[in-house]
């Protein structure tokens, strides 16, 4: 079996081939379509000369006052066919589609006329009886010529049809080409607005760690970590506490148990933030001994009821608080890194570096929705870029299919 060569043409220069190995089928083809345009206006211009002349006739009926009403229906209707002839419109080049506009509008210009005379024709009878003859004779060959040129379309010129096809795929083509260069266009300013602004992020984060690393605020941050780990174990050491700290907020016992203005401040700390209770105690911390003292009070009074598991445990977690010095370490811990961070955070230097610090996060979070909103265009486009590759794949192979089925030659298209 022979093997089919292909032959590689560059899009750009595709058009130019196309027209160049068309042109022995279409020049014949073309020749016999211009023969059969002029053809077509010839007897056009043949019936217009006729009714230009049944108007006239009918004009000087109408002078001489002979047949006025049959004289004056003549006039108009020759007006009438006249106005429908220059409706026409011939092309200046030879194509398929506009011989296949051409064959329409001289098709329908033709009923037109001829249902317009089949009316009138038989009421200004006998009237201008030689002239009719003319003007039927004229549009009956005029009737042929058209007859000539749908014929002409539907059998060899039909060849054009499938050129035609094939330049109106090959500027199909371009045009997609075109837009998915403006697409890889678009993609590299996206692309370059993500890399600058990836780089100000950068470059935003390193200045923010210089302020960090050159000022005291390292230190303000390594005592904030401390406070964080300091703020579990209090937390933990004091869960036994928890419950019966809520029931003692709410307690409505004997007055001789009730809080101070201060006690009761501190049992609000104590509950939301035990960290800060206990930091913010003095040596000893006497405030919270003394809330200590009062529940156990209340507790031995059974004025304080608690399931007895927490009961146990919180009798337990009291005696050794009021007895011992379990808690002593830890609220030495919590005071020195309290007075530590306050300050800290209290310092001129730290102050400004905060300051600096906030204006970084701030613009960075700013940054990086710009890069976010950057980045969402962009794979919004890539997308669709891709989507409209494949398109453009399925039209090179529909081009290659159509220039096969007109030259019988196996065409690889280049873009």
């Amino acid at each position: 079996m022979e093997r089919i060569s292909t032959t590689s043409v560059q899009i750009k220069d595709f058009k130019p081939w196309l027209s160049k190995e068309t042109a022995d089928l279409l020049e014949p083809l073309n020749k016999q379509g211009k023969e059969l345009v002029d053809k077509v206006k010839e007897r056009l211009s043949d019936a217009r000369e006729t009714c230009e002349k049944l108007a006239e006739e009918g004009i000087k009926e109408i002078e001489k006052g002979k047949a006025v009403r049959k004289a004056k229906a003549t006039e108009k209707l020759s007006k009438y066919f006249l106005r429908q002839i220059d409706k026409i419109d011939f092309p200046d080049k030879m194509s398929f589609s506009e011989l296949e506009r051409l064959h329409e509008d001289v098709k329908k210009m033709f009923s037109l006329i001829a249902r317009e005379r089949n009316v009138w024709f038989s009421r200004i009878s006998p009237l201008f009886i030689i002239t009719r003859k003319r003007v039927d004779f004229a549009f009956s060959r005029l009737a042929g010529s058209i007859s000539e040129l749908g014929g002409f379309l539907s059998g060899d010129y039909s060849k054009a049809r499938a050129v035609e096809k094939l330049f109106l795929e090959t500027d199909e083509l371009l045009r997609l080409l075109d837009e998915l260069g403006r697409f890889e266009r678009r993609e590299v300013v996206l692309e370059e607005k993500m890399e600058l602004l990836q780089k100000k992020i950068e470059e935003g984060e390193r200045r923010m760690e210089s302020v960090k690393s050159d000022t005291e605020f390292g230190n303000l941050s390594e005592v904030k970590q401390r406070i964080q780990q300091l703020r579990k174990r209090v937390k933990y050491d004091l869960r036994h506490l928890e419950k019966p700290f809520l029931k003692f907020a709410n307690f409505k016992g004997s007055s001789d148990l009730a809080l101070s203005a201060e006690e009761a401040a501190k049992l609000g700390e104590y509950l939301k933030d035990p960290f800060l209770g206990l930091a913010t105690e003095g040596d000893g911390y006497p405030v919270f001994r003394g809330l200590l003292r009062k529940m156990k009070r209340a507790l031995d009074a059974g004025q304080l009821r608690l399931k007895s598991s927490r009961l146990r445990k919180a009798r337990e977690m009291i005696d050794a608080i009021l007895n011992g010095n379990v808690l002593d370490e830890l609220h030495l811990n919590c005071t020195r890194a309290f007075s530590l961070s306050r300050q800290l955070g209290s310092s001129e230097e730290i102050q400004v570096a905060q300051r600096k610090i906030r204006g970084f996060v701030e613009r960075l979070g700013e940054l990086r929705k710009r890069r976010r909103a950057v980045e969402v265009r962009l794979e919004r486009l890539v997308e669709e870029r891709e989507q409209l590759l494949e398109v453009v794949k399925e039209r090179k192979k529909e081009l290659a299919r159509l220039a096969f089925g007109v030259l019988g030659v196996q065409v690889s298209i280049v873009v």
